[in-house]
C-alpha cells in the first residue's frame, strides 16, 4: 500500500506524521520534502544507536515512475509530499493508495485545502484513469477542543475529501521524540503514542477494506 501525506501548504505536520508512522508500521518513506527534516530527524536515531529509517531519495521524476512501476503491491510505503505544487509531488498522488491531507482546525487554513482540493480535481479531469481522493486528518489540534465544525463542513461540501476519524493533538511527545531521533510509538505510554497508534489502525482498516 503506498500511503502518502500530501498537502500543498507547508507547516501541517506531512513530515511530522510521515516520520511517526514510518516508525510504527516499520516501512521506507520516500522524502520528496525539500526541508528535509526526516533526514535530520534519521541522523540523529543513527547518532541514538536506534535502527534508522529507510528514507529513499529519488533524484528525479523518471526514477520514481520506474520505482513504483515495480513497486510489490503487498509491501506498504510512506511517501512524504514537500508543501508545493509540482510534478513529482502531482505524481506521488496519482498513484497513492490512500492520500492523508494533515489539517489544522483554524479559518486561516481553509483556503489552503480548498487550493489542495481544487489541485485534486484539476489531476483527475486531466488523467482518465485518476479520481483522487484524500483522506482529512484533524492534526495539531488543542487537546480541549471540542468543536471542529470549521473544517468538518468544508470537508463535507467537497466531493474528494473524506473525514478521518483518528485526530492528532498538539502535544510535546511528537516534537521532541522527533528531535531524539526516535517515534512516539516508541515510548513506553502517553497520549501521543495512543493517539498515533489509533491512526495506525484506521490505516490498517483502510488498506483491509480497499
Amino acid at each position: 500500500m503506498i500511503i502518502t501525506f500530501g498537502h500543498t501548504k507547508g507547516g501541517v505536520g506531512k513530515s511530522l506524521l510521515a516520520w511517526h508512522t514510518a516508525i510504527a508500521l516499520d516501512v521506507p518513506v520516500v522524502d520528496l520534502d525539500f526541508q528535509k527534516t526526516l533526514v535530520f530527524s534519521n541522523s540523529l536515531r543513527k547518532q541514538a544507536g536506534l535502527e534508522p529509517v529507510d528514507i529513499i531519495h529519488i533524484e528525479n521524476d523518471d526514477q520514481f515512475i520506474d520505482m513504483f512501476n515495480t513497486w510489490p503491491d503487498d509491501k506498504d510505503i510512506i511517501i512524504d509530499v514537500g508543501g508545493f505544487d509540482m510534478g513529482i509531488n502531482r505524481i506521488a498522488l496519482i498513484i497513492s493508495d490512500l492520500i492523508i491531507t494533515p489539517a489544522i482546525d483554524r479559518v486561516t487554513e481553509m483556503a489552503g485545502l480548498s487550493k489542495f482540493h481544487e489541485i485534486l480535481t484539476d489531476i483527475s479531469d486531466k488523467f482518465d484513469d485518476a479520481d483522487i481522493h484524500t483522506r482529512v486528518l484533524l492534526n495539531d489540534i488543542s487537546p480541549s477542543s471540542k468543536d471542529f465544525t470549521v473544517v468538518e463542513e468544508l470537508v463535507d461540501d467537497f466531493n474528494r475529501f473524506d473525514m478521518m476519524e483518528s485526530r492528532i493533538c498538539h502535544r510535546a511527545d511528537f516534537y521532541n521524540t522527533m528531535k531524539e531521533g526516535k517515534g512516539v510509538s516508541e515510548l513506553s505510554k502517553g497520549k501521543a503514542k495512543s493517539e498515533l497508534l489509533s491512526l495506525v489502525d484506521e490505516i490498517m482498516k483502510i488498506k483491509k477494506e480497499a
